[in-house]
């Protein structure tokens, strides 16, 4: 599935799958040291790194490179615009790297600077993406999503490049506020939300083998979250609570239809034992399904304490978007190991299983450290107790790093010369 002709040459999706993991392990060991400064002010410049490490170098650096390797078989077609294809990760990691120096020692020509090779590596995805979507031969409902999250991804980074030049010029007054709203709600719902709950749609059949679950319930989950989507971002430039109210309903109901699809498919499963990533999986939906609820609610009544942000923040960034990655990686690196290494000495000699790459018992070690860790952060931060939280952000932090070293444990199966891969040369 992950694999064919239609697939990359194995150097183009792995550097971003493991810079993803690895920036996820630096976001876990900077998370006690930055948790005191959060809870006191989530916009502190320190603390705005940490968050953009999460978001662009962790979370979006994987969804990256998944995308470009699974998206030219879900569409059954190469790829499109591949000419540069190979300045993509070295043109965005460049922009991520400027951008969070930029906000780790509040440099405002550094963020335009690195927002600029960001929104360059992002119109470059976006064209290779959206012209191959365009010319696909067949549209699976994931294919619907990654269409809206596109959009959404150039509006998220065109917004966050108008916010890094408002920092030098101050030319957006009174409207910093909702463009700042916009901008946190596209990124995570719009963008990252919108593309793992497509993503699932392909993957969780696949990994569980779910064959008899079609894609009726989905098509309204796809219609009811982007509705959702538009309408809370309305309100929020109108700052008018009743669209608010409407928007974020919606979403509420979008995400909860999500997780009773989500947990159809597992009901239809053939493979009844569940591994660690379908684990990470499952606790990420049960996440999305309270913390928008919890998101509108806070923004519906004003509670918008420093201490509610970063709790909201924690569930969203980690609890959802972070352990759906995670679980995935742990199935696709292998696989593309696996397909590198092993695939064409299959019926010729004794090759390992997939599974075999990496160890499974770091892989439930992980899931207990991230999701023990997590929450006990969350009642911490909640209680307003700082020393048991940066305690439990350390367990969490432990979790991440265990999770990175799990997945580059799969790279001691790379080929040691070089090999064909899809019928490219690695």
């Amino acid at each position: 599935m992950m694999g064919g002709r239609r697939g990359l040459p194995l150097s183009v999706p792995l550097p971003f799958l493991l810079t993803g993991v690895s920036a996820a392990a630096f976001f876990g060991l900077l998370l006690p040291a930055m948790i005191p400064e959060a809870m006191l002010a989530p916009n502190f410049p320190h603390v705005l790194a940490e968050v953009h490490l999460a978001t662009l170098g962790w979370l979006t650096m994987i969804v990256m490179g998944a995308s470009l390797q699974l998206t030219p078989v879900m569409i059954v077609a190469p790829l499109c615009a591949t000419r540069f294809i190979r300045w993509q990760y070295p043109v965005y990691m460049s922009g991520v790297t400027l951008l969070l120096s930029g906000f780790w020692w509040m440099r405002p020509w550094l963020m335009a600077v690195g927002g600029s090779l960001v929104v360059l590596a992002v119109i470059h995805y976006t064209v290779i993406l959206g012209t191959s979507l365009a010319r696909a031969a067949t549209r699976p409902l994931t294919v619907r999503f990654l269409v809206a999250s596109l959009v959404t991804l150039c509006i998220v980074v065109s917004l966050g490049l108008t916010m890094a030049l408002n920092m030098q010029f101050s030319f957006l007054g009174a409207t910093l506020e909702w463009v700042l709203l916009v901008h946190l709600l596209l990124g995570v719902v719009g963008w990252l939300s919108n593309t793992l709950v497509g993503v699932s749609y392909t993957l969780v059949r696949m990994f569980a083998m779910a064959h008899g679950h079609t894609d009726r319930l989905g098509c309204f989950v796809f219609v009811l979250l982007n509705t959702g989507i538009v309408i809370l971002a309305s309100g929020f430039m109108a700052a008018w609570l009743p669209l608010i109210a409407i928007g974020g309903g919606a979403l509420v109901v979008a995400v909860w239809l999500f997780a009773y699809d989500f947990q159809r498919m597992f009901r239809l499963r053939r493979r009844k034992v569940l591994d660690a990533a379908q684990y990470h999986s499952i606790a990420a939906v049960v996440y999305l399904s309270l913390v928008i609820p919890a998101g509108i609610a806070v923004v519906l009544a004003g509670w918008q304490q420093s201490t509610m942000l970063v709790a909201l923040g924690l569930a969203a960034l980690v609890g959802w978007l972070g352990q759906s990655t995670i679980g995935y990686l742990y199935k696709i690196v292998p696989f593309l190991i696996w397909q590198s290494r092993y695939g064409p000495l299959v019926g010729r000699q004794k090759v390992p299983l997939m599974r075999e790459l990496v160890p499974e018992r770091w892989t439930w070690i992980s899931w207990w450290l991230i999701n023990g860790g997590l929450l006990c952060t969350l009642f911490a931060v909640l209680c307003v107790w700082t020393l048991l939280a940066q305690l439990a952000s350390g367990l969490l932090g432990a979790g991440l790093v265990l999770a990175a070293a799990t997945v580059f444990s799969a790279l001691r199966h790379l080929p040691l010369r070089k090999s064909k891969y899809n019928g490219s040369t690695f």
